[in-house]
């Protein structure tokens, strides 16, 4: 059954070419604007192709942890290169392009190097949605923090140089508290980075109380949408400073440098004592209820997990929307064999449609009478359409 497709997006991927990348040697190919379906067996490259998409928006991998995992074997070097259309480009269409010999990675737009890696971020938007990505519900905190922090960075200049500033001034404040351990504190410094971390504390709880702001109603709406309206999702900003967030967004935001301070204050012996800082926007998290059953995190089910994660990703697509203009590239990675049927059919009823799309699948069959998709094969790191 075909999808009615809203011409309401500016960003597309036109075309991407990939170089000693991954499993692929020499590889080219020109994507729909709508979706597009990469069918194959497992390990063949699809994710591959997804990570190369991420890595163009992002300058980085979603799942390596060092750029020599993604040169292909017995290769110096890779490269990827990707044509592009959008409003936020200089000249249409426009080139991105990625070269790294694992250890040195040069990005290049329209032929022109980017100063710093940070600078890519915030062109070509992305939202990728994996199976790994239960974890935004089920583990530690830091994996939501992560999740809304690299939505953020996309949305706002502002608020990724905040961020970068933050996590700066933390790494320094963490090497002065260890350097301190046993000695008479230099209490003049301490004072001195303790201003620097409130201030930038309070810049990213700001950002991020008001992204969450935008995006925790769009999360209730497609959860509830997803779950043919059985559960209704509460996302929440949870910090020890401020209680008082879990029921407001805003004023939380205006008191959290105050709330910071103090709290350094009462934690300064034991931070001197382990040489960490203790309070911040980096010990924060996301909490995600259900009315009268309690935190996700602690009693979800592995398809109300799946249903959450899904209901975040998609509110991230729009809080990206809502705050720049542009809906995001969505890169599916065989999410639909995590789902249920009926989960199924409202994903993909939900998705298509909304933004150029990419799926990777094990079951091409269920796309392949729909006219807004367009069909690839994968198959030992090769892709026919």
């Amino acid at each position: 059954m075909a999808t009615q497709f809203r011409e309401c997006h500016s960003l597309i991927l036109k075309k991407i070419e990939l170089r000693n990348f991954r499993n692929y040697a020499r590889q080219s190919s020109v994507f729909s604007e709508r979706v597009n379906i990469f069918s194959g067996a497992n390990a063949q490259g699809k994710t591959n192709l997804l990570e190369a998409i991420y890595l163009l928006a992002l300058g980085k991998s979603f799942r390596a942890g060092h750029d020599r995992e993604l040169v292909r074997h017995d290769c110096q070097a890779f490269s990827v290169q990707g044509m592009l259309t959008g409003d936020v480009f200089p000249v249409q269409p426009s080139t991105i392009t990625i070269n790294s010999d694992g250890s040195r990675k040069k990005i290049f737009l329209n032929g022109t190097p980017l100063r710093k890696q940070t600078d890519l971020v915030g062109m070509a938007k992305v939202v990728l949605f994996a199976p790994e990505d239960l974890q935004i519900v089920k583990s530690a905190p830091s994996f939501r923090r992560q999740f809304l922090d690299i939505g953020l960075a996309q949305c706002s200049s502002i608020y990724r140089d905040d961020l970068y500033r933050y996590t700066a001034v933390l790494t320094q404040r963490n090497r002065f508290l260890k350097d301190q351990i046993g000695k008479r504190v230099d209490r003049n410094e301490l004072a001195a980075w303790n201003d620097q971390l409130i201030k930038y504390a309070n810049r990213v709880a700001a950002g991020r109380y008001h992204g969450l702001a935008i995006l925790a109603p769009i999360a209730s709406r497609y959860h509830a949408m997803v779950s043919n309206q059985r559960e209704e999702l509460h996302v929440s900003y949870k910090s020890a400073l401020n209680p008082a967030s879990k029921s407001s967004l805003e004023p939380a935001a205006e008191t959290y440098g105050h709330a910071l301070a103090a709290k350094l204050h009462e934690l300064e012996y034991a931070e001197l004592a382990r040489g960490l800082t203790l309070a911040g926007p980096h010990r924060d998290d996301l909490m995600l209820t259900i009315p009268d059953q309690g935190e996700l995190r602690v009693y979800a089910s592995q398809g109300q997990s799946r249903t959450a994660a899904l209901a975040l990703k998609m509110a991230l697509v729009e809080l990206i929307k809502e705050m720049t203009g542009d809906y995001p590239l969505l890169l599916l990675d065989d999410v639909l064999s995590e789902f249920d049927n009926e989960r199924k059919s409202a994903l993909l009823e939900t998705v298509m449609g909304i933004t150029q799309t990419f799926i990777t699948t094990t079951d091409p069959e269920r796309f392949s009478d729909n006219p807004d998709c367009k069909m690839f094969r994968v198959e030992g790191g090769a892709i026919q359409e």
